[in-house]
């Protein structure tokens, strides 16, 4: 299965040379493999070894940068897969290479990221910066169409597929459900590798703070206090201070790990996983500890049905936000809230509210939904056909209006 993905035209339109960047299995290789045309590609095994993938051979280091020069000066382009293992010496080499052609350089580090971002990096400035997180899930929705699926399978088939890693797991038969919790049963040592990967190069100690961030938020502490509170309290932060974790947020927020989204009518900021995966994984280890014990599908199911109401809830929200080119926000009161609360020039122009379990309480929604003062109000559901509301000004809607 290829799912084309909506960045390919943008990065193609692109005249300097790119950096593309990202965590592990979000697709960068394939991406450039199948979308773009390249003349050479290298892989920088973990060795610093050099691989070319045009005839399988391994090249020492001065006829890979003898290639590069010699291919560059005659227009064409070079991809170089995992470049961030040569040393510095690298850096120097393409600094003063002359800028002809085109270079591709693939990274799945924070560290060399950062390093290369800085303002004493040698080659500052020479590459347009390209972050490839999860596919799109317009993208995914779109690929699905074809299939013949139940409308609440589509969409968790959709959100599930997001996840690069999970394609290959696709069955048009299978209920989606089923197909996270043998992913997860089978992944405890997976799922958190693909984050780790990222900060190979840093300490342990500030690689456990990435993570502790990532429990944080999986555990339903979505804002910087509470994030701050949490590793304070497991001994990964010497005080409790948000400020202490912000260059962390910022971190992952670059690498396309978590979102940042503000509360409408409130000095708020609140975070969210951006892989359903990572998602699922962090908050079932943290609720459950899934990592330290033997498990069965039917348990991670279980876990599985209880979260995945919210997945859907963010993923419906963040489509919606992009489709009406919307700032996407929530909107919370003492007494009630509602999951989404889509801004224009920081003014609510949708109110939304997602209902997906098994039952929906009608009249909270219609009380809900009058309380904001949005042009439109949305209620999304599994299939809008079972769904009936007195509210004349909700709009009942359901995947198929997404698609």
């Amino acid at each position: 299965m290829i799912i084309e993905r909506f960045e390919v035209n943008n990065i193609k339109k692109i005249k300097k040379w790119l950096l593309i960047f990202g965590r592990r299995k979000t697709g960068k290789t394939f991406l450039v493999e199948n979308f773009l045309k390249y003349d050479e590609y290298f892989f920088v095994k973990r060795d610093r070894s050099i691989l070319s993938k045009k005839d399988r051979k391994e090249i020492t280091y001065d006829t890979f940068t003898t290639l590069i020069e010699r291919e560059l000066s005659n227009e064409k382009t070079i991809a170089i897969d995992e470049f961030h293992r040569l040393d510095d010496g690298f850096f120097d080499f393409i600094h003063y290479t002359e800028k002809r052609g085109k270079l591709i350089l693939l990274s799945s580090t924070l560290y060399l990221s950062k390093k290369l971002f800085s303002s004493k990096s040698p080659i500052l400035g020479f590459f347009a910066e390209v972050p490839i997180s999860i596919i799109n899930l317009k993208d995914t929705l779109k690929h699905l169409k074809k299939y013949k699926m139940d409308k609440k399978q589509l969409l968790e088939m959709a959100i599930l597929l997001r996840e690069p890693l999970m394609i290959e797991y696709f069955d048009e038969k299978e209920d989606p459900r089923k197909i996270i919790a043998r992913i997860i049963m089978y992944s405890v040592k997976t799922v958190p590798a693909l984050i780790g990967e990222i900060f190979v190069e840093e300490e342990r100690n500030i690689s456990a703070v990435y993570e502790g961030v990532l429990r944080a938020i999986a555990n339903g502490k979505t804002v910087s206090g509470e994030i701050s509170s949490y590793l304070f309290s497991r001994k990964l932060l010497k005080k409790d201070d948000p400020s202490l974790i912000q260059q962390y947020l910022k971190n992952l927020m670059e690498f396309g790990i978590i979102k940042r989204m503000k509360v409408y009518g409130k000095n708020k900021l609140v975070y969210k996983h951006v892989s359903p995966l990572s998602r699922i994984f962090y908050y079932a280890d943290e609720k459950y500890n899934i990592s330290e014990r033997k498990l069965n599908e039917k348990e991670i199911e279980r876990i599985i049905d209880e979260i995945m109401p919210v997945i859907v809830e963010d993923n419906i929200r963040e489509f919606i936000s992009e489709k009406y080119d919307l700032e996407e926000a929530l909107f919370e009161a003492k007494d009630y809230d509602v999951d989404g609360c889509l801004l224009k020039f920081k003014k609510p122009e949708i109110a939304l509210e997602v209902k997906w379990g098994k039952k929906i309480n009608i009249e909270e929604v219609e009380n809900n939904l009058k309380k904001i003062k949005a042009k439109k109000k949305l209620l999304f559901v599994p299939d809008k056909r079972k769904i009936k509301i007195k509210d004349s000004s909700i709009e009942i809607i359901d995947i198929i209006d997404l698609i």
